[in-house]
């Protein structure tokens, strides 16, 4: 009976942590996948984001939010 119980709890946490992590994974490719280009703002490649937010990438490789009238999407 305790080893049934064992088994259960460990196949329940690797149940658990799988599917955290494909959840994780899906979230990720969806918010790339819903940002676009929208032109230029001093040389900088503009970047129209999931909520309408528009920016570009700055050296660090941050965003630089800029208004959204630069974005010509």
């Amino acid at each position: 009976m305790k080893k049934t119980i064992l088994i259960l709890t460990i196949l329940l946490s690797l149940f658990f942590t799988i599917s955290c992590n494909v959840e994780d994974e899906s979230v990720i490719e969806s918010d790339a996948l819903t940002e676009w280009k929208c032109g230029f703002h001093n040389g900088n490649q503009l970047w129209t984001g999931p909520r309408g937010g528009c920016y570009y990438y700055n050296s660090n490789g941050n965003k630089t939010y800029v208004d959204r009238s630069e974005c010509n999407c």
